[in-house]
């Protein structure tokens, strides 16, 4: 049954500027020509307070310790207690809220979340502190305004702030998908062509009957998934999708985004990038390429496996585990990324206003300042060199040119992340503290007039060869990178830069309980027992969230018609024609 289909011109270029156009004009911060230090020097005097931390993107707890949290004792005058979130952090944060305070720094994961918040006067306004965070309107200012017009209940203040903040895209280097194979096995087997999506099985299927089990004598499979990252849907029902032009957070919780035809379908349109995802898990399960843990494991679980070489297929570079040590790439073996054909991997564009995983300080806490210094010193620029690249004069230094460089230790400290750096911890444990970069590492460094991030740096004498697997992957790709080699072959899908606000209550109840269907059913059909079973429950998914589909879209639509003077996706409902010809293939 086709259930919706919505063809769509989506944000033009410029959308910032569209966005913005009816904010009120934010007073700007006077730039100080030592802002660096200004955090610093207001806190002279003053003991270290410890401020409680409710993240919900992290996975980590407790009251942190290393280098990192001996600059921001240093810097910021804090230190953080980190409390857990876990898969309930849902739930959690709602207890927080009904209990009437949060604690003194939160993150949130969603902008309504925010509303919420400001609407129980849970929240401080950074417009009223201004003077304690020239950093942050210097370097978010474009986030903040976008957070006073759009996210602050009707209020006009900047209640919370973006991460992730970016304005200028990676050049080189890695984007966010792969999609990564154990690189060795795949060439073991021949490396053969993927022409397709579907191809990955057979290929993991010959990768398996050579590496049937790890060194601990472990069963390998192709997939380990988990569940504790859904949401309104299964988390990594998307990630077919994502290899393929499609974007899943710009229309809304349902609809799939072409970024290449500015195409829009459901996620219950027959040929969907999702249920192809589903289908996928589907058909690796009947393969017994899929761990039969997936259902009920975390996170920590699957990468923990991909860790101990129990796993020959991840979507991310960043998710197998610590497996990919330089020491098995110097002896070829790892994963490494491995395209299909046509392939449109998409890379998350410019995000001017961060992403939806916002910070925020609570209107109950005890340290207003000290809070304030903290979220001033995590978007100053010297903190985000810090917490990207390591400590200064240890991992990173100034040369007598004025430009930053690895030191010939830093890059030690590359080649084996898990050292721990002087004062305990190593880089990747201190960035999920929080699991949030306020800035993103090809954010332009002001005083230096290159990237913040290492990764965009001059290289040394110091730097190390590529490894014999890098080597082995380059010389088959002709290209440094994976961002090189998808360039040359137009393998990147850009998505356009779309802050939508966040959707009305009505809505997002009807978005919960489709949701909850949809995650349900998801899981049952990726552990269907035949593929008459698989399609059974996917017309059983259908027909129950059928209704409340046709509300939530045509209620959706009326939406995006009233804010399209705040925010336009261009041609998108624009005439009454457009708007019944939707409404005719939901079925209104």
């Amino acid at each position: 049954m086709r259930f919706g289909k919505v063809i769509a011109t989506v944000l033009a270029a410029g959308l910032l500027m569209n966005s913005l156009a009816g904010c009120g004009q934010a007073a700007k911060t006077k730039e100080s020509s030592n802002t660096e230090t200004t955090v610093q020097e207001q806190r002279t005097g003053e003991d270290i307070v410890t401020l409680k931390v409710f993240s919900m993107p992290s996975n980590t707890s407790g009251v942190k310790e290393g280098w990192w949290a001996d600059i921001l004792k240093e810097k910021a005058g804090v230190q953080l207690e980190i409390l857990p979130s876990g898969d309930e952090g849902e739930q959690k944060l709602q207890a927080l809220m009904a209990s009437g305070e949060l604690p003194d720094i939160v993150i949130f994961k969603d902008n309504k979340q925010v509303v919420n918040a400001v609407a129980g006067h849970m929240l401080l306004a950074y417009d009223d502190y201004k003077e304690l965070l020239p950093n942050l309107y210097q370097n978010a200012d474009n986030s903040l305004r976008y957070y006073a017009d759009n996210v602050s209940n009707g209020e006009g203040k900047a209640f919370s702030v973006g991460t992730r903040i970016q304005t200028s895209l990676e050049t080189k280097g890695t984007l966010n998908w792969g999609p990564y194979l154990r690189y060795d096995l795949y060439k073991q087997i021949g490396a053969p062509k993927v022409e397709t999506s579907d191809d990955y099985l057979d290929i993991l299927k010959k990768m398996q009957e050579i590496y049937p089990e790890n060194e601990n004598k472990q069963k390998v499979y192709g997939f380990s998934l988990w569940k504790d990252w859904d949401n309104r849907r299964m988390a990594l029902g998307d990630l077919l999708g994502n290899i393929n032009g499609i974007s899943y957070d710009i229309c809304g919780d349902f609809l799939e985004l072409n970024v290449i035809t500015n195409e829009i379908n459901t996620i219950f349109d027959e040929d969907s990038w999702y249920l192809k995802t589903l289908k996928l898990y589907f058909d690796a399960n009947q393969m017994g390429l899929l761990d039969p843990d997936s259902m009920t494991q975390r996170f920590d679980d699957a990468t923990g496996k991909a860790g101990a070489g129990r796993t020959l297929f991840s979507w991310w570079g960043w998710a197998t585990g610590g497996f990919d040590t330089t020491e098995r790439h110097n002896q070829g073996i790892g994963f490494m990324p491995v395209e299909a054909e046509n392939i449109k991997v998409l890379h998350q564009g410019l995000q001017p206003i961060g992403k939806n995983w916002s910070v925020s300080v609570s209107s109950a806490t005890k340290y207003p300042e000290a809070a304030m210094r903290f979220v001033d010193f995590i978007y100053s620029e010297e903190g985000a060199m810090l917490l990207h690249n390591g400590p200064k004069g240890v991992t990173w230094d100034v040369g007598d040119d004025g430009k930053p460089y690895v030191t010939k230790e830093g890059y030690e400290y590359q080649l084996d992340t898990t050292k721990e750096l002087p004062g305990g911890s190593n880089i990747p444990e201190s960035q999920n503290f929080l699991n949030v970069l306020p800035l993103y590492e090809t954010e332009m460094s002001k005083e230096y007039g290159v990237p913040i991030g290492y990764k965009y740096w001059e290289k040394t004498a110091d730097a190390p060869a590529d490894t014999k697997l890098e080597d082995e992957w380059q010389a088959d790709y002709g290209a440094e990178d994976q961002i090189e080699y998808l360039s040359k072959v137009d393998g990147i899908a850009v998505a356009p830069f779309a802050p939508i606000p966040p959707i009305p209550d009505d809505l997002e109840q009807i978005s919960g309980r489709v949701g909850d269907v949809v995650k349900t059913y998801s899981w049952k059909m990726v552990m269907a027992k035949d593929e008459a079973e698989f399609n059974q429950l996917k017309e059983e998914m259908i027909e129950k969230i059928k209704m409340e589909t046709r509300r939530y879209a045509k209620r959706q639509i009326t939406w995006f018609k009233r804010i399209e003077n705040i925010i336009w996706l261009d041609g998108l409902n624009k005439t009454e024609e457009n708007v019944n010809s939707i409404m005719e293939v939901y079925g209104e």
